[in-house]
C-alpha cells in the first residue's frame, strides 16, 4: 500500500467509535481503513491510467491517496451520524457522495498517462478483416 492505515488514523484523528466500534477495536477500525486505502489507490490508479499495482509512487500521488481515504472516512462517518442536511427552509438534500475531488484530480493530472500527456507514446493498429468473411 501507498500509505499506511496510521497514516489515516492521524491525518484524520480517526478512533473506533467514530466507525460505531467498541473503543477497545483498534483491529477491526485498521482492517476497514486498509480496505478503503486499498480502494483509494485503486480510484487512483483508474483515474491516473496506471497499470499493475505501481508499488512506488510519486508522494503528491501518496498524498492525494490520504486525503481520498480521509474523505472516505468522512463520508462514513456523515452518512451514518446524518445523511440529511437542511439548506434551507424549504430544501433539504443528502450528504453528497463526491470523495474524488476536483482538488484532488487536479493534483492527479501531472501523473494522468494519457496520448495528450505522454506524446512518445504511440498506439498503432492494424485492421485485417479477419472474421469478415467466414467461409462456410
Amino acid at each position: 500500500m501507498w500509505i499506511s492505515v496510521d497514516n489515516v488514523v492521524h491525518f484524520h484523528g480517526l478512533k473506533p467509535q467514530h466507525l460505531n466500534l467498541d473503543k477497545t477495536d483498534t483491529a477491526l477500525m485498521e482492517e476497514i481503513v486498509t480496505e478503503w486505502i486499498v480502494q483509494a489507490e485503486a480510484l487512483i490508479r483508474s483515474y491516473c491510467h496506471m497499470k499493475g499495482t505501481c508499488g512506488d509512487v510519486d508522494d503528491a500521488v501518496k498524498n492525494v491517496c490520504l486525503r481520498l481515504t480521509s474523505n472516505m472516512v468522512a463520508l462514513a462517518i456523515q452518512r451514518r451520524d446524518n445523511p440529511i442536511i437542511k439548506v434551507n427552509d424549504w430544501t433539504i438534500q443528502q450528504v453528497s457522495s463526491d470523495i474524488f475531488t476536483d482538488d484532488l484530480k487536479a493534483d492527479l493530472e501531472p501523473f494522468v498517462d494519457d496520448a495528450s500527456t505522454n506524446p512518445n507514446k504511440l498506439g498503432i493498429f492494424a485492421i485485417t478483416g479477419e472474421g469478415l468473411y467466414d467461409a462456410d
